[in-house]
């Protein structure tokens, strides 16, 4: 009874953050919604950005557990030579497309959840999230710089962000944005793969004489601002 109720909670509080944004959304809203008391809420999460967090957390957590499995498998099979560019691209995409096709009807609210997030949340609240990827972040900044040995590790590490937001824009927006022409999840999901690892590979070169812009975030300040730029 209890795990029914708290994921009864997890579930009206995920559609009414994704409606109507966290700030927006009270802990009587959410409450109302499910049918329980407020003493509930504060049983099972203690406070509105726990819940919060506990959203993600149900989430977000399979998809990079299955993402650090693969990294592992294919770090195992490659040896001592290290993993190519495009497995660990692979390992990092295949993921989060998979959960998010299998998620049917609930896809968009996620999906529009996680773009609340980035638009309209506070500095705690996005903390909460990209918290969720520290592990991810690092294991896959690691073993990208150890396939790239003769690229600065801190330009690794901006490539490895750009793949994220490439990946985010593509779930997010691609399909309302208008600019994608019609494509399977497949074919998509691939051509991102192609993309990805092209861009990682890619010579590390600057225009003679231009000096490496100082204001894009290095390895450090990445972990030091919880993962994001």
């Amino acid at each position: 009874m209890a795990g029914e109720t708290r994921e009864r909670i997890l579930d009206v509080a995920e559609r009414l953050f994704a409606d109507s944004g966290f700030a927006s959304t009270s802990l009587r809203d959410i409450t109302a919604e499910a049918g329980v008391n407020l003493a509930a809420v504060n049983y099972h999460f203690g406070s509105k950005e726990a819940l919060l967090g506990a959203i993600l957390e149900r989430r977000i957590r399979p998809m990079n557990d299955r993402r650090i499995a693969l990294l592992d498998k294919v770090e195992a099979e490659a040896g001592a030579d290290g993993a190519a560019v495009e497995q660990i691209v692979t390992a990092f995409l295949n993921p989060a497309f998979q959960q998010v096709m299998a998620m049917g009807t609930h896809r968009r609210q996620l999906l529009k959840l996680l773009g609340q997030l980035h638009t309209q949340a506070n500095p705690e609240t996005r903390k909460l999230f990209f918290r969720q990827f520290d592990e991810v972040r690092i294991r896959f900044t690691t073993s990208f710089q150890r396939a790239l040995p003769d690229i600065d590790p801190d330009e690794v590490a901006r490539r490895m962000m750009y793949i994220v937001g490439a990946m985010s824009y593509i779930m997010m927006w691609g399909e309302q944005s208008g600019h994608l022409p019609a494509q399977t999840p497949d074919r998509l999901r691939q051509s991102l793969v192609e993309f990805a690892s092209a861009g990682m590979a890619a010579p590390a070169t600057a225009p003679a004489g231009i000096p490496a812009p100082e204001t894009l975030p290095t390895a450090a300040s990445i972990a030091a601002h919880g993962g994001h730029a």
